[in-house]
């Protein structure tokens, strides 16, 4: 019993390690990489795939680190690599309120995607999570992170600074809070249809399977669409 106990309180420590605390020097290897194959951008899979999943996320929100680290990777193997399912990522600044916790990491995001290194950056922020607005995605740590993630640090600095990095953050945070009602990370947009908070493996498979079951029924059907259509987003807090 005792045994048991201390291993239950070795996942909780560990747990509250990853997703929460005061922001520390020492930094968390997530110990994940995709396939190259299927990496295009801040996308995995084939642009054709009849499925496609956009998911609008905070770096900041503890739902999303588990989304991506834990639920995503299951769904890659099990859709993405098969040529079912193609997987976009959208960074917004959602959380930051009047600091720039969330801002700076979405920029970040930009930049890796510059160099070739977004997913390898998502898995190392995500993993890094440290806290909301509380240090943890100060400028010099998500450098930091960035290099850990094998990222030139002269480039990533550069780009952090660049109008081009804002202008794409805020146009994607302006229509995900406005055209389509975000309001809470993740939503994920399901071939249109949307999604808020996180799902297991499980639901996740089973949406996925009844939408290809509708595409395989209907042929004509089979393209994705080219974005998530407006919706009205259920108020959840992340």
């Amino acid at each position: 019993m005792i045994a048991v106990l201390a291993g239950v309180l070795i996942v909780v420590v560990v747990g509250i390690g990853q997703l929460g605390g005061k922001a520390s020097g020492k930094l968390k290897d997530p110990a994940m990489a995709y396939p190259a194959a299927i990496l295009d951008g801040n996308a995995l899979g084939k642009a054709d795939a009849p499925l496609l999943m956009e998911t609008y996320g905070d770096y900041q929100c503890p739902v999303c680190a588990r989304n991506a680290l834990d639920v995503e990777p299951a769904l890659v193997a099990a859709y993405v690599q098969s040529g079912q399912m193609r997987i976009v990522h959208h960074d917004i600044n959602l959380l930051g309120g009047r600091g720039d916790e969330s801002l700076m990491p979405a920029l970040g995001g930009y930049c890796a995607n510059e160099q070739g290194k977004y997913w390898d950056y998502a898995h190392w922020i995500y993993n890094n999570q440290d806290g909301e607005n509380r240090g943890g995605f100060r400028r010099e740590r998500v450098i930091q992170i960035a290099v850990a993630a094998g990222l030139d640090e002269s480039k990533f600095t550069t780009c952090l600074d660049s109008s081009a990095a804002k202008d794409e953050v805020a146009a994607i945070t302006a229509k995900a809070t406005g055209e389509l009602g975000v309001n809470s990370t993740p939503t994920i947009y399901l071939n249109g249809t949307q999604n808020v908070g996180l799902k297991s493996v499980a639901e996740w498979s089973a949406l996925i399977d009844a939408e290809l079951a509708k595409i395989n029924a209907s042929p004509a059907a089979s393209a994705p669409p080219a974005s998530p259509s407006p919706a009205a987003s259920a108020s959840t807090t992340p």
